[in-house]
C-alpha cells in the first residue's frame, strides 16, 4: 500500500510543476535580449530551472494532499473491488479517482482558510486547474499503482507476465 501511496504523491507533485513550461517557454521566445546578447542567452537553463523551482514550490503542498488522497482511494478502491479488466475502465477509474481527490484537496484547503478566520475567498481557476490535474495525474499513475496493489504470486496465478498488471481477458 505504501508504494502505491507514495507513487501517486510522487505523479501529483512533480506532474503540475510541468505547466509552468510553456509560459516560460513563450516568454524567452518573445525576449529580445535573448538574441542580441550572449550571457543573456547562456543563463537561459537557469532561468527555466528556476522556473520549474518556483512551480514546483507553488503546487507542493496542493500536490502532496492530493497523491495522498488518491493513493488512499486508489487503495480503497482495489482492495475492495479489485482489478477492472480493460485498459479503459482503468483510465477512467484512474481519472475518476484523481479528480475525487482534487476535489478533496480543495475542500481541505478551503476548509483551513475557514478555520483560521480568514476571508474565503473561492478561486475558480486554481480550483478547475486542481481537479484537471487530478485527473490527468490519476490516468498517468493508475497502471503502476495497481502493479505495486496487486501481489506478484497473483498476478503469476493468472498468467500474466511479471511487470504487467492487466488481467487476461477471458
Amino acid at each position: 500500500m505504501a508504494d502505491s501511496v507514495g507513487r501517486c504523491v510522487l505523479v501529483f507533485v512533480f506532474v503540475p510543476t510541468l505547466v509552468a513550461l510553456p509560459g516560460w517557454l513563450r516568454y524567452e521566445a518573445s525576449n529580445p535580449l535573448n538574441f542580441a546578447d550572449a550571457m543573456v542567452t547562456l543563463f537561459i537553463p537557469i532561468r527555466g530551472l528556476r522556473a520549474l523551482l518556483n512551480a514546483f514550490q507553488a503546487g507542493m503542498d496542493a500536490g502532496l494532499l492530493s497523491g495522498l488522497m488518491d493513493g488512499l482511494l486508489v487503495y480503497a478502491w482495489f482492495s475492495s473491488r479489485g482489478d477492472v479488466a480493460t485498459r479503459r475502465q482503468r483510465m477512467l477509474v484512474g481519472a475518476s479517482l484523481g479528480a475525487a481527490a482534487g476535489v478533496l484537496a480543495v475542500v481541505v484547503v478551503l476548509a483551513i482558510q475557514a478555520f483560521r478566520g480568514g476571508q474565503l475567498v473561492i478561486p475558480l481557476v486554481p480550483i478547475a486547474f486542481e481537479i484537471g490535474s487530478g485527473a490527468v495525474c490519476g490516468i498517468i499513475v493508475i497502471p503502476a499503482a495497481v502493479r505495486l496493489l496487486v501481489p506478484r504470486d497473483a498476478r503469476l496465478r493468472t498468467g500474466q507476465r511479471p511487470g504487467s498488471a492487466m488481467v487476461p481477458r477471458a
